[in-house]
């Protein structure tokens, strides 16, 4: 894969982090014009030349998207990247950062590394959720993270009936439920006790939030040819988000069909960098002590 223009994806416009990485890129990018850089025009105003800031549609054109943040960046780079098979790398500007591959202070030897072809790649599956109202599907949503069904009353609980391809599997009872991707399991997922799943592997797991009852457990499922349907139980309307981003609500006569999506997210892995090694350093996984 050969990358010649990379585009930029910021939203914390007040970030000294997202500042001091723009910086960064614009000081290497001056020594480096057979590298083009475009940004995001929300970032007007913290870009130097010769980054040049441009529309959505144009960084759509990119051959890599520079996502600076934390992981709400990259899930907004995905979305940016769906359609347009742009791979994607996470520069950490934020916190825990599971999907960022490299550091601000580690800009410039990545910079570098992606002029030389020094990097992997790796595919992210995708999940396909389709909102019907009996027979007609009235919302469709690809996630790279979670769909996660809440009460569309704050304070109430929620009632979900699924069925596993096919199969009446159960009904849950909990404040809400999130059903997570293998990189979804980093997120809300592992803040609500669920398992992390390596990204390699193609399932999913359903994560009930605060369940009413003890022996209800998160549960991980394969969704390679097959279908999970939730369908509200207590006939009351439910929100779907999806990813965080975007909220339907879903009627009591509504049922939503997840499917594993054709469409995938690839993420660019650098030679230094691993999923094991991002557990240890973000987790704290350091082993026993003497």
């Amino acid at each position: 894969m050969q990358i010649r223009t990379i585009g930029i994806i910021g939203w914390k416009e007040k970030s000294l982090d997202l500042a001091r990485a723009l910086d960064s890129i614009a000081e290497w990018a001056v020594c480096h014009p057979e590298m083009k850089f475009i940004a995001m025009d929300n970032l007007k105003g913290l870009v130097k030349k010769p980054i040049k800031v441009v529309k959505e549609a144009s960084v759509k054109k990119a051959d890599l998207l520079l996502a600076v943040g934390g992981d709400g960046t990259v899930l907004s780079a995905a979305h940016i990247s769906l359609g347009h098979n742009i791979p994607i790398l996470g520069v950490n500007a934020g916190h825990v950062g599971f999907l960022a591959e490299t550091r601000i202070k580690a800009l410039h030897q990545t910079l570098d590394d992606l002029l030389n072809g020094n990097y992997s790649t790796r595919d992210r599956m995708m999940v396909d959720a389709s909102l019907y109202r009996g027979k007609k599907c009235i919302a469709k949503q690809t996630v790279l993270n979670e769909v996660h069904v809440r009460a569309h009353a704050p304070e109430r609980m929620v009632n979900v009936n699924v069925a596993y391809n096919g199969t009446e599997y159960t009904e849950y009872w909990a404040d809400s439920l999130l059903v997570s991707t293998p990189t979804g399991s980093t997120a809300y997922n592992l803040a609500a006790g669920g398992p992390i799943i390596h990204p390699a592997t193609y399932a999913v797991v359903l994560t009930p939030v605060a369940p009413g009852s003890l022996s209800v457990r998160p549960l991980v499922m394969s969704l390679t040819e097959k279908t999970l349907v939730l369908r509200p139980a207590a006939g009351k309307t439910l929100d779907l988000v999806f990813d965080g981003r975007t909220c339907v609500p879903m009627e009591p006569e509504d049922h939503v069909v997840l499917t594993q999506s054709k469409s995938f997210t690839t993420f660019l892995r650098m030679r230094h960098t691993g999923f094991v090694g991002a557990l240890r350093e973000k987790l704290g996984w350091t082993g026993k002590r003497d």
